[in-house]
C-alpha cells in the first residue's frame, strides 16, 4: 500500500468509531490525517474509545486523538504519516470547502445532523465518503463515491423528526464499534486505492447474531442530492438531534 503515502483522508468524529478507523488508517501509512472533533474526553467515553487513557480525560479529543495516531503510525514505521488536529465542528458554510482539501472522508460522528452535513458536502465536493454508524448491538457502514453510487440520503433519504433514541440514551458497545471502525477503515482503504467496487455497498452487523449483512444500494431517482435538487448546504437542514442505528428504508430492510 505504498500509494497510500501521497493520499489524505479527514477523519470526522474521534469516537467510539473513530478511534479503530484513524488508528488502521495510520498504522496503513495514509500519508495525511486531519482529526475534526469539538468534544472532550469523559471517562465514560473509555470503554470504547481506544485512543484515550484516564489522564485524557477533560482534554480536547482531537488534540489527544492527533497526538496517539502519530505514535500508532510511527509505531508501525510509517514516519512520513502527518496527523494534524482540528478543534471544531462539520458547519454548513464551511463544510464543502473543508473536505474538498482531501482524498477521502471517514465520518464517525454520533448524531443525525453531522452525519448528513458530511455527506451532503462530500457530494457537492466530489469527495468519496466512508460512513458509519453504531448503537447498543448493531452497526453499519456504506461508502460513497459522488456520482457513480448511492450517498446516505439515497439510505435515510433524511433526519428524522422525533426524540433522539441512539448512541446517547440507548449506549453503544465496545466491541461493536471496533467492528465497525475496523470495517469502516477496510471500505476507506480500498477506496485510497482506487478500488471502487467498495462504494454503494451498505454492511449491516448484528453482534448478538453474528451477522454482516452485505447490500448493494443503487442511487435512489428520488435522492435530492444524487437528482440535483440539493445544491447548496443550508444550515436549516441540519438542524434536528438523533444518531443513527441502522437503515429505515424499504430496500435495505431485512
Amino acid at each position: 500500500m505504498s500509494t497510500l503515502a501521497g493520499k489524505s483522508a479527514l477523519l470526522v468524529g474521534a469516537g467510539g468509531l473513530g478511534s479503530p478507523a484513524g488508528t488502521l488508517l495510520a498504522r496503513a501509512g495514509v500519508g495525511r490525517i486531519r482529526v475534526l472533533d469539538d468534544d472532550v474526553v469523559e471517562e465514560s467515553n473509555l470503554q470504547r474509545q481506544t485512543l484515550y487513557s484516564r489522564a485524557d480525560v477533560g482534554a480536547s479529543k482531537a488534540l489527544c486523538a492527533a497526538e496517539c495516531l502519530r505514535h500508532e503510525a510511527q509505531s508501525a514505521g510509517h514516519t512520513h504519516v502527518c496527523v494534524q488536529a482540528h478543534e471544531g465542528r462539520l458547519l454548513p458554510d464551511t463544510a464543502a470547502e473543508l473536505v474538498r482539501g482531501f482524498d477521502l472522508v471517514v465520518e464517525g460522528s454520533d448524531n443525525y445532523p453531522t452525519k448528513f452535513l458530511t455527506a451532503d458536502a462530500c457530494f457537492l465536493a466530489g469527495v468519496p465518503c466512508v460512513q458509519a454508524g453504531a448503537v447498543r448491538w448493531v452497526g453499519w457502514v456504506l461508502g460513497s463515491i459522488p456520482g457513480r453510487s448511492a450517498c446516505l440520503r439515497c439510505v435515510f433519504e433524511d433526519i428524522p423528526p422525533g426524540p433522539d433514541r441512539g448512541c446517547a440514551t440507548a449506549g453503544v458497545i465496545g466491541p461493536v464499534v471496533g467492528v465497525i471502525g475496523a470495517l469502516q477503515a477496510a471500505t476507506a482503504l480500498r477506496i485510497l486505492s482506487g478500488d471502487s467496487a467498495a462504494a454503494g455497498v451498505l454492511h449491516h452487523y448484528r453482534a448478538l447474531e453474528g451477522s454482516l449483512r452485505r447490500t448493494s444500494v443503487p442511487p435512489s431517482q428520488s435522492c435530492p442530492m444524487c437528482n440535483g435538487q440539493m445544491t447548496r448546504l443550508d444550515e436549516a437542514r441540519y438542524a434536528a438531534p438523533g444518531c443513527i442505528d441502522s437503515p429505515r428504508t424499504p430496500h435495505c430492510a431485512q
